[in-house]
C-alpha cells in the first residue's frame, strides 16, 4: 500500500507526458553548435538562442527524457540503462573495498539534461573558499564567490537574498 501514491503519480505523469520537439531535418549551416545537452550545454544553447539572429544546434548523444526521469526516487534505477554511459572508476586503492575489482559505478547521464537527470535532483554549490582561492591565488579574475553568486542565484531562480548563502 505504501507504493500506491508513487504508482498513481507515475500513471498520472505518463498520461501527461509529451515528447519535446525533435527536428528530423537540419540546416546546412549554424552559427553555433553546442555538443552535449547536459546542464551546461543546455544553458549555453539556450542563452545563445536568445539572439534571434543566430542559429544554434544542440547535439545530444543520448535520448529525450521520459516521465520516469522526473521522479528522484527512481534515480538509482536509471543506472546502467540506456540513459547512463555506464562508466566505472579505475580500481581504488583506499576505497570501494566491497565492490568488484574495487571499482565504483560512476553514473553519467546519456540523456537530454545530462548527469543532472541521474543525480536524484540534488544540487550543491561549490565551497565559497574555493571560488575565492581561484580568484585570489590563481588570478582567475571574476571567479570569486561574490562574482559568481549572482549567477548561482539566477540559475536557481532564488529571489530571496536572505538565503543566498544557504
Amino acid at each position: 500500500m505504501a507504493l500506491v501514491p508513487l504508482y498513481t503519480t507515475l500513471i498520472f505523469k505518463a498520461a501527461q507526458h509529451k515528447t519535446p520537439l525533435v527536428r528530423l531535418t537540419f540546416d546546412e549551416e549554424y552559427d553555433y553548435i553546442v555538443v552535449g545537452g547536459g546542464s551546461a550545454g543546455a544553458v549555453v544553447a539556450s542563452r545563445l538562442s536568445e539572439d534571434r539572429d543566430v542559429k544554434v544546434l544542440l547535439l545530444e548523444a543520448g535520448r529525450v527524457p521520459n516521465f520516469f526521469l522526473d521522479v528522484p526516487l527512481l534515480a538509482a534505477e536509471l543506472q546502467l540503462t540506456k540513459f547512463d554511459w555506464a562508466y566505472r572508476t579505475v580500481p581504488q586503492e583506499a576505497a570501494c573495498f566491497g565492490l568488484k575489482n574495487r571499482q565504483s559505478l560512476w553514473p553519467r547521464g546519456k540523456v537530454l539534461g545530462g548527469s543532472s537527470v541521474l543525480n536524484y535532483m540534488l544540487y550543491i554549490r561549490g565551497n565559497r573558499q574555493d571560488y575565492d582561492r581561484w580568484e585570489q591565488k590563481l588570478g582567475c579574475e571574476g571567479w570569486g564567490w561574490h562574482s559568481v553568486l549572482p549567477y548561482f542565484m539566477k540559475s536557481e531562480d532564488n529571489r530571496d537574498p536572505s538565503i543566498a548563502y544557504n
